[in-house]
C-alpha cells in the first residue's frame, strides 16, 4: 500500500514534468498526470479490491498531488515578487494533508515507534498494540464467536498445558530465525506426538498470512523457522493438537527494519 500510494505520487510528478517539457499547457498537464495513475489504481482495485478506505486514500493523494503541481506550475511571478498568499495557502494545505495521511498510514500499518509509544501511552510494564487491529463486528455472529472463544479458553485451562515459545524476540526484516516451542502437560511431562503449526499475519489483513512448518525435536520440543518480508507489527498464532486435545495462543511481535 505504501508503494502504490507514494509511488503513484512520484509517477504523477514524472508525467507532469514530462508533459511540461513537451509543451503541454499547465491545465492539461495537471489533468493527464492525475487521471493516469488514478485510472490505473481503479483498474488494479477491480482485480484485487483493497477496501474502500484504501482506495479513497489513494485517490485523495493522487488528486492532491496533481492539484499542487498544477497550482505551482500555473503561478506566475515577476522577478523578486513573492507568490500570492492564496495559491501558497492551497499548496500548503495539500502538502500538509499528504504528510498527515503518510503518518496515519504508517501508524495503522506499523503502529507507533516504541520510543514514542512509551512517552504517550500508559502501562509501561504491559504490551500495548497501537496498529490498526481490524474491524470488530457487533451482531449475533459476533456473540457466537465470543461464546465459542470463552468455551475454548476454559477447555485449554482445564487441559493445563504449559507452552513456552523462544525465538520471537529481536526479529529483523529479512532475517531467518529458529523458533523453539516447548510443551509440557499438567503434570510437567513433555507432550509428544503433537501437531504444531505457527501462523504469521498482519493485525489488520490476511494478505500477508503465512503458515510455517514446525518439526518435532523430542522431549516436548518443536522447531520452526520464521522470516519476515516487512517490518512493523505482526501476530504469531500457535496451534497445537494431539488427539482430542487442542491448544491455541497468539502473541504480538515487532519486526525491526534491516
Amino acid at each position: 500500500m505504501i508503494i502504490t500510494l507514494f509511488g503513484g505520487a512520484v509517477v504523477i510528478a514524472l508525467i507532469y514534468f514530462i508533459l511540461k517539457w513537451m509543451g503541454v499547457s499547465n491545465y492539461w498537464r495537471g489533468v493527464i498526470s492525475g487521471v493516469i495513475p488514478t485510472v490505473g489504481m481503479v483498474a488494479y482495485g477491480l482485480n484485487r479490491w483493497p477496501g474502500g478506505d484504501v482506495m479513497t486514500i489513494h485517490v485523495a493523494v493522487y488528486v492532491a498531488t496533481a492539484t499542487v503541481l498544477t497550482l505551482g506550475g500555473g503561478t506566475k511571478k515577476s522577478t523578486g515578487s513573492p507568490v500570492h498568499w492564496i495559491p501558497a495557502l492551497i499548496i500548503g494545505f495539500f502538502v500538509t494533508l499528504a504528510v498527515l495521511m503518510a503518518l496515519f498510514l504508517s501508524v495503522a500499518v506499523r503502529g507507533l515507534p516504541p520510543e514514542i509509544a512509551q512517552m504517550v501511552m500508559p502501562g509501561k510494564q504491559t504490551r500495548i498494540h497501537t496498529a490498526f487491529s481490524g474491524e470488530v463486528p457487533h451482531d449475533a455472529e459476533a456473540a457466537k464467536t465470543i461464546s465459542q472463544y470463552m468455551k475454548k479458553s476454559e477447555r485449554m485451562r482445564q487441559l493445563g498445558w504449559q507452552v513456552e515459545v523462544d525465538g520471537l524476540d529481536g526479529l529483523r526484516q529479512g532475517e531467518s530465525k529458529a523458533v523453539v516451542v516447548k510443551i509440557l502437560d499438567k503434570s510437567g511431562q513433555p507432550v509428544e506426538g503433537a501437531t504444531v503449526s505457527l501462523t504469521l499475519k498482519r493485525p489488520a489483513t490476511t494478505q500477508s498470512e503465512q503458515e510455517l512448518p514446525v518439526t518435532p525435536l523430542g522431549a516436548g520440543k518443536y522447531q520452526g523457522k520464521v522470516q519476515f518480508d516487512a517490518p512493523g507489527q505482526w501476530v504469531a498464532i500457535l496451534q497445537i493438537e494431539r488427539g482430542p486435545d487442542k491448544f491455541e495462543t497468539a502473541r504480538e511481535i515487532l519486526v525491526q527494519l534491516m
